[in-house]
């Protein structure tokens, strides 16, 4: 019989599957639920399911993304905020530990590291949305864990499509890849994720977290992909652009290279750095 046990809502996610792989494989039994079985929004609905299933910990990954936000900021606010918000009392009434993801793309354009005392910015309704779910997280809910993830990628491995995924098809099929050589952040393997997520569980430590593969220098959306395509052995070309040949709705931080202070003073150990985790992560993936 398992002695703990793990829902996690938004479960047809990227995120989702590792987590619940990687959490079945340490002895937890794990309960992804997509948002067919688990409206977030419906606070009831919320309650019941978590007060029927009695899992140790909820881990949200259901989210609405950057485009859609910005398309729709009432409904933003409704699934990142609201439902956060009804997760937190829910949780918080039957002692379930939670787990609130977030992002990275809370800060501003300066490059430089942002850990976790760095006043947030908010450039996007996404952004706002996400920070608006953290505050319900910390008012709403004791037992809390909030994990500010860099540039989530791990979908290879379950055969879903991620970032190095995309950009290995796209290699192959065409000679010279465009990729912003202003854009900066942290590639970060969800497997190691996963790890610390179970690190901070497992020793009932709460509060906030910046959880993203460590960088010694600015990494730019180009140097990513150049490593994705150095490490597979691929003979393309990555054209260094600025971003403005990659149009968005929404105006993103330039930088989001996150760094963690609390994961230190937590006694966790730091996540290794980005270069190591994909070249491991791409070792993995079929051929």
């Amino acid at each position: 019989m398992h002695e703990k046990s793990l829902l996690i809502t938004g479960g047809n996610g990227m995120l989702a599957g590792r987590l619940a792989i990687n959490f079945a494989e340490a002895g937890w039994d794990v309960h992804p639920l997509g948002h067919s079985e688990l409206d977030i929004t419906n606070e009831h609905e919320v309650f019941e399911c978590i007060r029927a299933l009695r899992p140790t910990a909820v881990v949200n990954t259901a989210a609405m993304l950057v485009e859609a936000c910005e398309a729709e900021p009432k409904e933003a606010f409704r699934v990142n905020a609201w439902g956060v918000r009804n997760l937190a009392r829910a949780c918080d009434r039957l002692g379930t530990q939670l787990v609130q993801i977030s992002t990275s793309g809370l800060f501003g354009d300066e490059v430089r590291p942002y850990d976790e005392f760095t006043p947030v910015v908010n450039k996007t309704r996404y952004a706002a949305s996400k920070y608006a779910g953290e505050c319900f997280a910390r008012e709403w809910c004791e037992k809390y864990i909030i994990m500010r993830l860099g540039w989530l990628y791990g979908g290879g491995l379950d055969g879903r499509r991620d970032f190095v995924t995309a950009r290995l098809s796209e290699a192959r099929e065409a000679g010279t890849l465009p990729s912003a050589g202003d854009k900066f952040g942290c590639p970060t393997n969800a497997d190691d994720v996963a790890h610390v997520m179970r690190s901070l569980l497992d020793e009932h430590v709460y509060g906030l977290f910046h959880c993203a593969n460590t960088t010694d220098e600015p990494c730019a959306r180009a140097d990513y992909v150049s490593a994705i395509c150095t490490l597979a052995g691929l003979d393309a070309t990555v054209k260094r652009t600025d971003s403005s040949g990659f149009p968005r709705s929404a105006s993103v931080p330039d930088c989001e290279w996150i760094v963690s202070y609390a994961l230190e003073y937590a006694g966790i150990a730091p996540m290794p750095h980005w270069h190591e985790s994909l070249e491991r992560y791409m070792a993995r993936l079929p051929r």
